[in-house]
């Protein structure tokens, strides 16, 4: 148990108020969070807070500083606003503001002003166990294991590279938020854009164009110029997420690209240069694809200078308590619910279980069941059946279950539950793929990919 200063998030939208919230649990702080002026005055009456930051859109918000100043006397508040200029900062100070800064922010002035706040003199201070301990994150990853302690260390030695990196792991384990961290480690281009595109799911004319910008006229509908990715993540980082789905042709353009830094925009001849790390992720065997003529091998080989492995969740259990604790705290926050704890049995349960989805799925339920929670302990009645009933994996596959020490029989072995949930899944909703991809939480197109990978088909069909 350390002393923990308590927070208040009020009047951002979500993708701020999150960005925040992770921010200041990763110093150390306990955080709460109020979509509106008048809810956080509400939290205010109920909990006291030592710091309270608020992000104002326009001059009318900031009288409701004095306001809130009024009712947490023992409160400092920073303002977050987009309007520049010393005659708005010093309204917002006359109107019981400590400090105001001027979006965007650094997260180092944030945390700067937050601890000038608190060493200016505070009335109240709450005893907490932090959401998560600083040394089990980095950069918004969570986890202790030595799985995540290698990647860390890989991306910390990689970060201030200019090489491509090929991100490789199932869907839902996390490589957006390691393409994310690899971003925020560089030196150089942490402050810089960081843009990602999917390269999967979208016509190939639509990849291209947003991925290289394209011209006025040239295809239906480019009524006017635009810039495609990697001209808006000049400077900094782009990630080209499910890599192998990109057409042939376009491998050849994105080969260039990297090879020269240059390329052309959809319908004009003039090159563009860009100064851009390149980072690609995948959930297919790379290898296979190349084999199979769907991807180019020296483009392959361009990406993958340096190749990270993320492994499932499955195989990095240990990682599972702080990974439900981290995501009870923001759903907790997002909700406006005061979870105390989860029951043992149930956190055994979550660890027990395979995770097909990995850690996204693992996010869903956690954010379901703080939901549907009604007495502030996450229990049984709060998680889905479908968790419920399949939670002996962990521990299916021993050694009198296997005759032959072949790979490929303890593939198959690890695979069979995988294949019975996914079955389970489909005939609880009536083979409704879309139902069952939300209830799996996974997304429709790793569903698919089960699906052909496992045979799996309606009975009907098979007739």
């Amino acid at each position: 148990m350390i002393d923990s200063n308590r927070i208040l998030i009020a009047n951002g939208d979500k993708l701020l108020q999150r960005s925040l919230y992770e921010m200041l649990c990763r110093q150390g702080y306990r955080v709460d969070m109020a979509e509106a002026l008048q809810e956080a005055m509400e939290r205010l009456n109920e909990i006291k807070h030592d710091v309270v930051i608020m992000d104002l859109h326009d001059h009318d918000n900031a009288g409701h500083l004095e306001t809130i100043d009024k009712i947490a006397s023992h409160s400092k508040v920073i303002v977050l606003t987009s309007q520049r200029g010393l005659e708005f900062a010093v309204g917002t100070t006359k109107r019981g503001a400590f400090d105001c800064l001027v979006k965007p922010v650094e997260d180092k002035k944030i945390i700067s002003a937050i601890e000038r706040a608190l060493s200016s003199g505070k009335t109240g201070e709450v005893s907490v166990r932090p959401v998560t301990q600083k040394s089990d994150m980095y950069h918004g990853l969570v986890g202790s294991s030595q799985p995540m302690k290698d990647i860390y260390s890989i991306v910390e030695r990689i970060a201030n590279s200019r090489a491509t990196v090929l991100l490789c792991g199932e869907s839902g384990t996390g490589k957006r938020l390691i393409a994310h961290a690899l971003h925020k480690a560089d030196k150089k281009r942490k402050n810089k854009p960081f843009v990602e595109i999917s390269c999967g799911g979208l016509p190939r004319e639509i990849i291209e164009s947003e991925l290289f910008g394209h011209t006025k006229g040239a295809f239906t509908g480019a009524i006017n110029d635009r810039k495609g990715r990697f001209e808006l993540a000049d400077g900094g980082t782009i990630l080209l997420d499910d890599i192998d789905c990109l057409t042939l042709d376009l491998q050849v353009k994105l080969l260039r690209a990297i090879q020269h830094k240059e390329f052309e925009r959809v319908g004009d001849n003039k090159t563009v240069k860009v100064d851009v790390r390149i980072i690609a992720s995948t959930n297919q065997d790379m290898e296979k694809a190349i084999a199979e003529k769907k991807f180019r091998e020296d483009l392959y080989y361009r990406l993958n200078v340096i190749s990270i492995h993320i492994p499932p969740l499955r195989s990095r259990r240990e990682d599972i308590p702080l990974l439900v604790n981290h995501f009870i705290n923001i759903f907790a926050a997002e909700n406006h619910k005061q979870i105390k704890t989860i029951s043992p049995e149930i956190l055994q349960v979550l660890v027990n279980y395979n995770w097909p989805g990995n850690i996204r799925q693992l996010e869903n339920i956690v954010e379901r069941a703080v939901i549907l929670d009604t007495d502030n302990i996450i229990g049984r009645e709060d998680l889905p059946d479908i968790i419920l009933n399949n939670t002996s994996y962990a521990g299916l596959v021993t050694g009198k279950d296997i005759e032959t020490d072949d790979a490929s029989t303890l593939k198959g072995a690890l695979e069979e539950p995988e294949r019975v949930y996914i079955l389970r899944a489909l005939e609880e909703v009536d083979w409704n793929k879309n139902k069952a991809a939300r209830k799996l939480g996974v997304n429709r197109t790793t569903l698919y990919n089960k699906l052909r990978k496992y045979n799996i088909v309606p009975s009907e069909q098979k007739k």
